[in-house]
């Protein structure tokens, strides 16, 4: 099942740069979310368990490529672009989305488009996302989210998602060896026997949260980038430290978790470096909250360092 809409790129979606990654998301997982409201024919806002609680289609896992054609500086202010997105779903527990997005004259209208690509077959051609999401109802807080089936809404009117093409099995095992696969070889720690760097931040209640009650997942993306630009800025290595900005070119994000609204993370930030792409700079983020010291967050990413 295809779907598509239009955005003409306005100052709330865009930075210094151009588009901005968190701003990308808070549109991108609006679509999501409304697109799966419109398939099981019920607003996601009015989905229950079956004794009558909350259901919340969580993020818990982010996947991002960025083609050397179509960086995510190259969007800019007034900017027509189209996203087309597919969703499947697994036992209607679990919704995967795929989205290409581009310019409208690169990404034509699938109606107008003689030989349309859809988005799982458009990455490398177009900006690409992918997001898993799973139905979780609150349970003592935003601290513990238990997985919970909605007893309403039509979920069969999706495509099969196969178990093995489920990205939980990939942030399952993330969880358990600290890598989510991009930062292997020929990477390596940009200052070997470095740790890493602890960054501290509190939440927000009111600018961090959605209408759900919930720290926003696309919030954390803004997180990562404040996180890294402090954590750079202590670096002794001039190729990490050394530049105005660093954009993301991919990244796999999986999400284990939420802080409480009043809450504080801590994120320990890791640089590394491939020796043949000296102009890129990898970063691993792992986020935990302060109470407790569980990680509910860990990203991986290949960035471009760009100066103003």
């Amino acid at each position: 099942m295809v779907h598509e809409a239009t955005l003409t790129l306005g100052l709330p979606h865009t930075n210094r740069w151009g588009l901005a990654e968190d701003a990308l998301m808070k549109y991108a997982g609006h679509l999501h979310w409304s697109w799966i409201a419109s398939t099981i024919g019920t607003p996601l806002s009015h989905l229950r368990t079956i004794d009558g609680g909350e259901v919340y289609a969580t993020f818990f896992f982010v996947e991002e490529v960025f083609p050397s054609g179509a960086p995510i500086e190259g969007f800019q202010l007034d900017d027509a672009l189209r996203f087309r997105i597919e969703q499947r779903a697994f036992k209607g527990i679990a919704i995967e989305g795929q989205i290409i997005f581009d310019r409208i004259e690169r990404l034509p209208e699938l109606t107008l488009d003689a030989s349309p690509i859809a988005p799982s077959a458009g990455r490398g051609r177009h900006p690409y996302l992918r997001f898993g999401n799973i139905f979780i109802t609150p349970e003592g807080g935003n601290r513990q989210l238990r997985v919970a089936a909605p007893a309403n809404g039509d979920f069969s009117r999706f495509p099969a998602l196969p178990n093995d093409d489920n990205p939980y099995q990939l942030t399952r095992a993330a969880q358990a060896s600290g890598h989510l696969g991009l930062l292997d070889e020929p990477w390596q720690p940009a200052a070997p026997g470095h740790d890493g760097f602890d960054v501290m931040y509190a939440i927000d209640p009111e600018r961090d949260t959605n209408g759900a009650g919930l720290v926003y997942f696309a919030n954390y993306f803004a997180f990562m980038d404040a996180a890294d630009r402090t954590a750079a800025a202590a670096c002794a290595v001039p190729a990490v430290r050394d530049c105005d900005g660093r954009l993301v070119q991919s990244r796999h994000t999986a999400f284990y978790g939420n802080v409480d609204v009043t809450g504080r993370l801590r994120t320990r930030v890791g640089f590394f470096l491939d020796p043949e792409q000296p102009s890129l700079v990898g970063v691993r983020y792992s986020m935990h909250r302060e109470e407790d010291g569980v990680m509910i967050c860990l990203s991986e990413a290949i960035k471009r360092c760009v100066h103003a």
